[in-house]
């Protein structure tokens, strides 16, 4: 049965990356080691099921922050670097780039020759042209805006030179330009109706082009004929080896794992621990748990409610949940118990398991210290204020039933609140709730400036105030060096751990399965699958 082709940092199963390959490498071996490569097959058609049905609602690369919608992404638009599993920066649509010693000047030198899907050149001043409409969409640019904050200008230096200057030092913006965020797409398309941009109405730099797109069933793609800027990471150069890609959306997960074991789908995304047995004794089929980077599931304290000034209040709910009874019962072995904002997938991830603590007697004494006094309903009182955590679009989370009870044991209220997207988005942005239940896919520790700087970006929600959070959250993207950069974003870990600003539910993965049919399917830094390489055994 063919197994992954591994690179260092995917041994046993367990990183931020993975290649599947028609090859006998075992896993946690190097693709070197492999004895036997089977020749690859062009053409055909490769399925792969997403989990999300209806999610993706949006194709328009800075808007984005649903997964699911940036792999789609990714195949249709190509970045200016790319990221390898173990964190690495490497070569993309830029062959080489300068950072200036203070981290404010950005400089990259494009490959010569590249071109998007409808023949425009893929030249400085169209990268150009691409992050000035994702400023210019501020908020909007959900997913790219609060990786732009104190960009001063774009410069065009010569046609393939493109100058980033910032008002201050942004150590991550070498890794944050290697996200789907930021797919290049045609200048030509970037005036349209931001509703057309939306359906994938425009000509990307990726090696794929939209065939179809209904958001409710599947999405349809086509090889781009041509293409000629893939990634120094890719397997091969040329066109991709698939003729047609087929991301269909499929709810259910047993479904999905069905269709991988009987052969009608090529791989899916978020197998079931349930499941994960069955497919394991399935010859044929593989497995692969991969821990995701970026900010874990967690509960993210509203600073503006009542618990922004109640301390011992943020403290009990904290002592009241057992992270590892939810992750046991709800997601399985591949899950770890929260112990940090960000998870431990997440590089300059520093472990905060110390100071998180599961004592639901000491949330009582807590409690009670605090003046919050228990009702007849069971439900805990506080001058005239009932212990209500309002979380926004909670109840659709596979683990609320259990961290509500065990709330309810020391006496926090959660209602099991099920609001669709915009319902959610609503209570978000007017800052109607106690906490928001959030997590976010990025390998860089930038991304809990995203959530928790007081200047209130798109992500996050945390209605944080000026402070000390804010100092250190500055100190950690000033710092240059690796070394020291990871030393000062420990220290944000355990501000927001100790202070119970950041309450970590889980520390997350995904499982995928593949069929023996599969190959070349990989995930870049962040683990958003890549389609380019991908090819299927027909016969």
């Amino acid at each position: 049965m063919p197994q992954f082709r591994a690179r260092a940092a995917i041994a046993l199963g367990l990183a931020a990356g993975l290649v599947l390959a028609g090859c006998s490498a075992t896993p946690g071996t190097d693709a070197d080691e492999a004895s036997t490569a089977e020749t690859v097959q062009t053409g055909g058609t490769y399925t792969h099921a997403f989990s999300a049905v209806g999610a993706i609602t949006s194709l328009d690369p800075p808007t984005l922050i649903f997964h699911e919608a940036l792999q789609v992404v990714r195949a249709l638009a190509d970045s200016l670097v790319d990221q390898k599993p173990d964190g690495t920066i490497v070569p993309w649509i830029a062959e080489s780039w300068e950072i200036n010693d203070d981290a404010t000047v950005y400089t990259f030198h494009l490959r010569e020759g590249g071109t998007f899907s409808d023949g425009a050149p893929i030249d400085a001043a169209a990268v150009k042209a691409n992050f000035d409409r994702a400023v210019a969409l501020g908020p909007k640019a959900v997913g790219a805006y609060p990786l732009l904050l104190g960009l001063t200008e774009t410069k065009v230096v010569d046609p393939r030179t493109v100058e980033f200057d910032f008002a201050k030092p942004a150590a991550y913006f070498l890794q944050a330009v290697s996200g789907a965020v930021f797919g290049l797409i045609s200048p030509n398309d970037l005036g349209k109706d931001p509703a057309d941009l939306a359906k994938g109405e425009y000509a990307g730099s990726g090696p794929f082009t939209l065939a179809s797109y209904n958001p409710q069933t599947e999405i349809d793609l086509d090889k781009r004929v041509g293409y000629d800027t893939p990634s120094s990471i890719a397997e091969h150069t040329g066109d991709a080896y698939v003729d047609h890609l087929r991301l269909v959306e499929i709810g259910d997960a047993s479904t999905r794992a069905n269709q991988v074991a009987d052969g009608e789908i090529q791989s899916a995304a978020l197998i079931a621990f349930q499941d994960e047995a069955r497919l394991s004794a399935t010859e044929g089929v593989t497995l692969l748990p991969l821990k995701i980077p970026g900010l874990t599931e967690t509960l993210i304290i509203n600073q503006k409610s009542f618990l922004g000034t109640d301390a011992p209040a943020r403290e009990a709910i904290q002592l009241a949940i057992d992270s590892k009874t939810i992750v046991s019962t709800v997601f399985g072995p591949s899950y770890g118990a929260g112990a940090s904002a960000i998870g431990s997938g997440t590089p300059g991830f520093a472990d905060q398991s110390g100071a998180i603590e599961y004592d639901p007697a000491k949330a009582e004494r807590v409690l009670d210290d605090d003046g919050w006094t228990v009702g007849d309903d069971g439900i805990r009182t506080k001058d005239g204020t009932r212990f209500t955590v309002r979380v926004p679009a909670i109840g659709n989370w596979p683990g609320a039933e259990l961290l509500q009870a065990q709330l309810l044991k020391v006496g926090i209220d959660l209602p099991l609140d099920k609001s669709d997207q915009a319902t959610s988005s609503a209570a978000l942005a007017n800052g109607d709730y106690e906490a928001d239940k959030w997590q976010m896919t990025r390998a860089d520790v930038s991304v809990l400036n995203a959530v928790w700087n007081s200047n209130h970006t798109s992500q996050g929600y945390a209605w944080a105030s000026p402070g000390p959070l804010d100092e250190l959250l500055d100190a950690q993207e000033s710092a240059i060096d690796p070394g020291d950069r990871a030393a000062a974003s420990a220290k944000v870990q355990q501000y927001l751990i100790e202070n119970h600003w950041a309450i970590p539910l889980d520390d997350r993965a995904w499982t995928y399965a593949y069929n023996a049919s599969a190959h070349g399917l990989r995930a870049d830094g962040e683990t958003k699958l890549v389609f380019y390489d991908v090819w299927v055994s027909q016969g």
